[in-house]
């Protein structure tokens, strides 16, 4: 077996208090209340004060997720709505840029009227596509 080791001193030489006393004149009992107090102090702590912290963290939580839920409810209906709307708006640019609609606009209100046979003219380029006359665009490539 080892011989048990001694801890060595290095600091100042050892005061023997009286007994009853500590260093420092306190007596030995008011340390123990001390320590005893600090205990009682530290497993108030840990058996009252943390588990009420925690409880009240659960609930702030459980509050702010379900502020979170009643708002995402509201932006997915105010998305339907807007999907809704669209549709309608979609409808509506359809019907409103028919080609019969436009053209009898263009001539009510415009004046306009659709091209006779004798107002168009084509002419055979040099390489063989038609043309049309005075530098307009190439006949066919027009949408």
């Amino acid at each position: 077996m080892a011989a048990p080791q001694r801890k060595r001193d290095y600091g100042a030489p050892a005061v023997e208090a009286p007994l009853g006393r500590l260093p420092g004149g306190a007596p030995r009992n008011a340390a123990r209340a001390r320590g005893q107090a600090a205990r009682r102090r530290r497993s108030f702590l840990v058996f009252v004060v943390v588990p009420v912290v925690l409880m009240l963290g659960s609930v702030y939580v459980h509050t702010t997720a379900a502020g979170l839920e009643a708002e995402a409810t509201v932006l997915q209906e105010e998305k339907a709505q807007a999907e809704v709307e669209a549709e309608r708006l979609e409808v509506k640019v359809s019907e409103l840029s028919e080609p019969g609609r436009v053209r009898s606009l263009a001539r009510r209100d415009l004046g306009m009227r659709d091209p006779s046979g004798r107002d168009l003219k084509t002419y055979s380029g040099s390489d063989g596509e038609d043309v049309a006359s005075e530098g307009e665009e190439e006949k066919g490539s027009g949408g």
